[in-house]
């Protein structure tokens, strides 16, 4: 009898411990759910706050394009063209281009594989503090370039029966590696890609056979290290693929045009610049009318906006001589190499009725952060005067702006028709008067 009840004694001890393990087991796994359902939840606020933290940055922050190649390589080719006329060694023996601007056909993208196209005169300081002399081909989500672009690569097209006149590598150093590639259809138009993702098979071994010529240079705050292979001359056909759009770095196709049959871009002082930055054209121009239309309607803007202004393609003939508006340079001897520091006072590049502070690096000194800064402009009085009616005038001018969807306030004057002050005010404009006698910075023609 004892056995029997010793052994029911140590049955019920363990049927305890068997319930007890299994409680215990419910609360872990009950924990654990709820630590794992924590975690999605997380997550997916995280996603959510960011999405919407970026729709704000699309409006209001740098949200498009980067530095593709360096300015130590573009004033190299820039001074190279500007010596030759825009008839470089390169594209010497190309056929005339014809009396026409229809030079291409195919569009770099497929349709159905980008979703806008951002007009000439984009702002993204520090790197392009002034408008970009390029349009952008969205083929990717900008704010998740890495995630859209290496998985979804898009094809970079040939848009017409032309020649590589040379190639380009930037790598941020330690990162990502892009690519541009200068073609041109015809002797007196010559274009680049940059933002592009990888070079074709065909293109890669043609600049095996060449040496390259390789330097490093800061812009944006970032290193970079890029490699030039000149003096190419490699035929491809319209349609023919040549590389891929897009490239971690960016989630869009830059385009430069430059067409030497054209005026030149015409600036408060020509001097600060290297000619062959003059030579701006829209590559959306030199396409039959009816596909040219087609591609004007996705010109839209980081926030969705149209652009209605004239020209549809947008502009950098921004300056205008004894005003404000344009562009500014900070410390400056020579010529513009990189726009970090400087300062630029234009029109937004698709809500023409918006105008931008886009400020430098330099800036920061007189307590403005570099970036963009909008307002509405006034044609009359002294609080957010339009920036072509601001002049050497000995007036203060103040201004209501917001960066960020942040309100800012930023005081501006002229004590001559090529000295410009600039600083932050402490208070929002009200009615004024402003002084100007100290913790400005100032910038030249």
């Amino acid at each position: 009898m004892a056995d029997e009840l010793s052994s029911e004694k140590i049955g019920d001890r363990k049927s305890s411990k068997l319930k007890t393990l299994l409680r215990n087991r419910k609360k872990i796994l009950f924990v654990a759910g709820g630590v794992i359902l924590l975690l999605v939840v997380s997550v997916i606020l995280v996603k959510t706050i960011g999405a919407i933290q970026n729709r704000i940055k699309h409006r209001d922050g740098p949200a498009i394009g980067g530095p593709t190649i360096g300015p130590a390589v573009d004033n190299k080719d820039q001074k190279q063209t500007a010596e030759t006329g825009g008839d470089s060694k390169s594209n010497s023996s190309l056929p005339a281009c014809a009396n026409t601007k229809e030079l291409f056909s195919t569009f770099p993208v497929e349709d159905g594989k980008y979703t806008s196209i951002v007009p000439l005169g984009n702002l993204n300081p520090t790197s392009h503090t002034f408008p970009t002399d390029h349009i952008y081909v969205e083929v990717a989500d900008p704010r998740y370039p890495k995630l859209d672009t290496v998985a979804k690569a898009k094809s970079l097209i040939a848009p017409a029966d032309m020649w590589i006149l040379g190639i380009q590598s930037s790598e941020e150093v330690g990162g990502i590696t892009d690519y541009a590639i200068d073609f041109s259809p015809c002797k007196d138009v010559q274009g680049k890609f940059g933002h592009v993702g990888s070079i074709s098979a065909a293109l890669q071994t043609e600049i095996n056979k060449v040496k390259s010529d390789c330097d490093e240079y800061e812009t944006g705050g970032r290193k970079y290290r890029s490699c030039r292979y000149n003096g190419l001359n490699i035929p491809v056909k319209a349609g023919e693929k040549i590389g891929t759009a897009g490239s971690e770095r960016s989630g869009a196709l830059d385009i430069w045009l430059s067409d030497y049959r054209e005026p030149p871009v015409k600036r408060a002082n020509e001097s600060r610049w290297y000619s062959d930055r003059n030579n701006v054209s829209c590559f959306l121009d030199y396409y039959p009318a009816t596909q040219k239309d087609q591609f004007y309607s996705f010109l839209l803007g980081p926030g969705g906006g149209k652009r209605t202004k004239e020209p549809r393609c947008g502009t950098v003939e921004v300056d205008i001589a004894g005003a404000a508006q344009g562009v500014w340079a900070y410390n400056l001897e020579g010529l513009f190499q990189q726009e970090d520091p400087h300062l630029a006072l234009v029109f937004d590049n698709v809500e023409t009725d918006e105008q931008v502070f886009s400020v430098g690096t330099a800036a920061i000194s007189a307590g403005i952060p570099s970036g963009r800064y909008f307002f509405t402009p006034n044609s009359e009085g002294k609080v957010n005067r339009d920036f072509s009616q601001v002049t050497a005038d000995g007036t203060v001018y103040c201004y209501d702006t917001k960066k960020d969807g942040v309100a800012k306030s930023i005081l501006l004057a002229m004590p001559t028709a090529v000295k410009l002050q600039l600083k932050k005010s402490s208070t929002a404009c009200g009615a004024g008067p402003w002084q100007m006698t100290d913790g400005f910075i100032e910038y030249d023609r």
